[in-house]
């Protein structure tokens, strides 16, 4: 069983709400987790409050230190989490092994942060000794979400305690076994007792009293567009501020002259990775006409090798999806593909597999104003239209209210990155597949998000500009 921490400690499961962690694989419990209550809630931003009375006070370059030696835990014990990851959340072994060795990365690149940026400057002039000091904002609330449940914990975690902030985690009520992991890890450390915790249950109750308690002073969620909008008017309210990672509608613009094989493989691996559950996976793909058909048949040939299984099993490749909810939303978005006039290069029924299995479906021609075009699929559904004119696709693919990642490809490199240069994302990648990586920003524009992930930004995310002006 799973317990809510706080101030180090595990809250007894008597009095409070127990509910069932569900494997995807097998639709059926292996354990169960306790559901914090408000007052919990209370007490977890009372505790992040008083430990950051001490946090924040450490230098930089010793919170260096425990976030090197937080590092050095998690990879100790990341294949335990990887196992807890696949069982709770359903994605293969190997790909929850890379997510924990993302996680390590993290806390070693914002250890390097805390130790080599600087927390304080002087501007002269103005008749006064003018002091700029970064200083921590306060105990920020991190909301987690099940696709990457580790990395969405940590990617927020691990920049507040850089900037000297406590934390208050939200663990999503998917996937909290595999975050109360990592939290009691983290508090093996030398941190202060009470700089992170752990609550999860009623996930918008808990938000709601996390975000009203007056201790709290930033918030930072990864997770859908539906979500953020709530969170953000809360925040706003509070007059808090907040980092939003919202989702994605990635459009892909294949162009004349480009390998189909080598591209089709490249893109359908990531439009298949972690079962399609991916904010930056490819969603719109875009195909010169000219290679349409073959780069579609292309992407069936690759989706066809796909091993559908338990994501514990060797040999499996991709996982079931979070819950039924998830699959019901593929049939209904491959359902519409059909009745819109696209051409299905895979779409095989569903495997008899008593988990939250979702087959891997490839359509071609598909229409603009299909839910698979219009809407983040989220999902093992690769849709791919033709298209004729460069100018008239690239206007398609900035019509659209999301704008996180997207993807160009092409044989002439210059023009790749000036086709790249007119597509309105956070990031975009050029005849390669990462959108984003922990030492450079990484966020969203239009409805995307708010604010930035990944190197200095990430950091400077939980500080303010404080200044001192004294006489000379």
């Amino acid at each position: 069983m799973f317990h809510p921490i706080i101030n180090n400690n595990e809250l007894p499961a008597e009095g409070r709400e127990i509910r069932p962690l569900v494997n995807p694989a097998l639709n059926q419990p292996f354990d169960s987790f306790v559901c914090a209550n408000m007052e919990d809630a209370d007490s977890a931003a009372e505790t992040a409050d008083r430990a950051f009375e001490t946090w924040s006070q450490v230098p930089a370059k010793k919170r260096a230190l425990v976030l090197d030696n937080i590092a050095s835990r998690v990879k100790s014990a990341s294949e335990k989490l990887a196992a807890q990851i696949t069982k709770e959340q359903g994605k293969p072994l190997d790909e929850a092994r890379l997510e924990m060795s993302g996680v390590v990365g993290m806390f070693e690149h914002f250890a390097e942060m805390a130790d080599t940026m600087t927390f304080s400057y002087e501007r002269p002039g103005q008749g006064a000794r003018r002091t700029i000091d970064m200083v921590p904002v306060g105990p920020v609330i991190v909301i987690t979400t099940w696709n990457f449940p580790v990395e969405t914990a940590a990617v927020h975690i691990a920049p507040a305690l850089a900037a000297g902030c406590t934390v208050v985690v939200l663990g999503n009520n998917d996937t909290p076994s595999s975050v109360a992991m990592l939290v009691e890890v983290i508090n093996e450390s030398d941190l202060p007792p009470g700089s992170v915790n752990l609550v999860m249950g009623s996930s918008s109750e808990l938000s709601a009293r996390l975000i009203k308690h007056p201790a709290m002073r930033h918030l930072s969620y990864t997770g859908s567009v539906n979500v953020g909008r709530i969170l953000a008017s809360q925040c706003g309210a509070e007059i808090m501020r907040c980092t939003l990672e919202l989702g994605g509608n990635a459009p892909v613009i294949v162009l004349p002259g480009s390998d189909v094989k080598e591209v089709a493989n490249a893109l359908i691996s990531k439009r298949f990775w972690n079962a399609g559950q991916v904010c930056t996976a490819p969603n719109r793909i875009y195909v010169n006409r000219d290679q349409h058909d073959a780069f579609a048949e292309a992407a069936g040939a690759y989706a066809r090798e796909i091993v559908l299984g338990d994501g514990a099993v060797r040999g499996t490749t991709m996982g079931p999806l979070a819950n039924m909810e998830r699959v019901q939303s593929m049939d209904k978005i491959a359902a519409d593909a059909l009745a819109k006039g696209s051409t299905p290069i895979l779409n095989e029924p569903a495997p008899q597999k008593t988990g939250f299995f979702s087959p891997p479906r490839v359509f071609a021609n598909v229409p603009d104003d299909a839910l698979g075009m219009d809407e983040e699929i989220f999902g093992p559904i690769a849709c791919i239209a033709p298209y004729d004119d460069l100018d008239e696709i690239i206007t398609r693919c900035n019509d659209c209210e999301l704008g996180l990642s997207a993807y160009v490809y092409g044989p002439d490199q210059a023009e790749a990155e000036a086709v790249a240069a007119r597509l309105q994302a956070g990031s975009v990648a050029v005849n390669q597949l990462t959108t984003a990586y922990i030492d450079v920003p990484f966020g969203g524009i239009k409805v995307s998000g708010l604010g930035c992930v990944g190197g200095e930004a990430a950091v400077q995310e939980y500080l303010f500009p404080r200044l001192t002006a004294s006489k000379p």
